[in-house]
């Protein structure tokens, strides 16, 4: 649910990058990124998943991809193209009418690897992923979980950064320690680095108690760090997304009116109506961060500034 009374609607841009992240593993945070894609699919949005997992790459699995011919390692070695190592899923007839498509560039490199790459191999990657800049509207990245630094990285170089947590205490606990590490290190920094950080909760038996989880987190972090995520809404939890992961399917894919898919569409709205300046009622600050850092190449030069710093790489 997005709010924010002094928020103003950010220009136009052609690509939107959004990080999603978690403290801790198990919160449904793959989940949330894929079914997000589709739904902004049925928005007539061209959508690109980039598994970035950094030395956990499973994005593929859980949207039924089964053994990838292709993957980043490819683009890398210059085997294959960018085109020819995404793969593209049979959407909604209402994307379809709509122009919405989604398409995934599977992951296959850890962070240790892609670190030890030459300047030669590096400038060819980014100048391969550079070419999503024509290619789509949002990349959604599904990040890690955690406070290491590959995870932050992506998180400061997006536009946008999506935290999923869930009720659990550890969960919640550890939703704040991403959101500590963050503010220490980007909403204490330059505008240059300081990105929309939103927050989900995942998993919700209500509406009600994925309002008071929220204001937990935010309350918390408005106290101690000074600043706090914009809610941006829930996720219920449902019985369709555990027969959907069973079945190496995306929830909001196969059943889009279920609880969670009605969720998951409702978030990909306010997603859209804080992008794109359509009108809406805003109760709280800071989403004015969310205009900053749009396209693929200003993402890629923050990520290599971020991402490389310790190991003072040339690019």
């Amino acid at each position: 649910m997005v709010t924010d009374k002094n928020f103003t609607p950010p220009s136009p841009s052609t690509l939107h990058t959004l990080s999603v992240l978690s403290g801790k593993g198990g919160v449904g945070k793959s989940n949330i990124a894929a079914a997000l894609a589709f739904a902004l699919a049925d928005f007539g949005k061209r959508v690109i998943l980039i598994d970035a997992d950094l030395g956990m790459a499973n994005l593929d699995i859980l949207c039924g991809v089964r053994n990838a011919r292709y993957n980043i390692a490819h683009l890398i070695e210059g085997s294959r193209t960018l085109k020819e190592i995404m793969v593209h899923f049979k959407t909604s007839e209402r994307a379809e009418k709509a122009g919405g498509s989604v398409s995934l560039l599977p992951g296959g490199y850890g962070i240790k690897e892609i670190a030890d790459l030459d300047e030669y191999a590096m400038g060819r990657l980014f100048d391969a992923l550079s070419g999503l800049e024509d290619l789509a509207d949002y990349i959604i990245m599904d990040a890690g979980a955690g406070i290491h630094r590959g995870v932050l990285s992506f998180a400061y170089a997006s536009e946008m950064t999506l935290l999923i947590t869930t009720p659990e205490p550890t969960s919640i606990r550890d939703a704040y320690g991403v959101i500590k590490s963050l503010g220490t290190q980007a909403w204490r920094g330059s505008d240059e680095v300081s990105g929309g950080l939103m927050m989900v909760v995942n998993m919700a038996a209500s509406s009600r108690e994925a309002q008071e989880v929220a204001e937990r987190i935010r309350l918390a972090s408005m106290q101690f760090l000074g600043n706090a995520p914009m809610y941006l809404g829930y996720v219920l939890r449902d019985p369709v997304i555990e027969r959907a992961v069973k079945n190496c399917r995306i929830f909001y894919r196969s059943e889009p009116s279920s609880p969670a898919g009605i969720c998951v569409r409702n978030i990909a709205g306010d997603l859209l109506r804080l992008c794109e300046g359509v009108d809406i009622k805003h109760e709280e600050p800071a989403a004015e961060r969310v205009q900053k850092k749009k396209g693929m190449r200003g993402f890629l030069s923050r990520l290599v500034k971020t991402l490389f710093e310790d190991d003072k790489k040339k690019i």
